[in-house]
């Protein structure tokens, strides 16, 4: 990745763009983070995860992010993703787009418990091709794959803008 130098605030700090994709290419929980724009569980937790090139962990203080490479490096499967993204800077970065709105509704339509819909679909995984048929048929056969899906790519759309630093496009529109 080329970092380009900001000057005028227009694009996300490489930072930010860390983050970013982090969310975007790794974490199962991003729909939800994206709609909460906070600590969605009720304790402060810094225990890792990791998936595809990201280790990460949602904290209350944000989003903790780090290269997997360099994570691992540092013999680090207890150790807390170094870099932050704080609750407030991933407000400023897609908190206004009006994707957010459209998935928080659907998620708020969703019955208790919700955690299975909310959940990224196995399609859209960091290595769908590591799972087996049977998960992406049991996406598929839920009453709620359809908008689960659409809610999950306006995510990623969403995303994708953010790191681009574009402005979000009219529904049903690509740049």
């Amino acid at each position: 990745m080329t970092a380009q130098l900001e000057l005028f605030g227009t694009q996300p700090a490489a930072a930010h763009v860390d983050a970013l994709v982090c969310l975007r290419d790794a974490m199962s929980d991003a729909l939800e983070v994206i709609v909460e724009l906070r600590n969605p569980r009720p304790t402060d937790s810094r225990s890792p995860r990791a998936a595809g090139d990201w280790a990460f962990c949602v904290s209350n203080a944000g989003l903790r992010y780090q290269r997997a490479t360099e994570w691992w490096g540092w013999g680090a499967w207890d150790r807390a993703p170094r870099h932050l993204l704080t609750w407030d800077d991933l407000s400023r970065l897609v908190g206004d787009d009006p994707r957010r709105a459209e998935v928080a509704a659907w998620v708020e339509s969703l019955p208790m418990p919700r955690w299975q819909w909310l959940s990224r679909p196995h399609e859209l995984g960091p290595d769908p091709a590591g799972w087996h048929p049977s998960y992406f048929c049991r996406d598929h056969v839920d009453d709620q794959w359809p908008a689960r899906l659409r809610a999950w790519r306006l995510v990623l759309e969403l995303l994708d803008d953010a790191i681009a630093g574009r402005q979000p496009t009219p529904a049903g529109e690509r740049p």
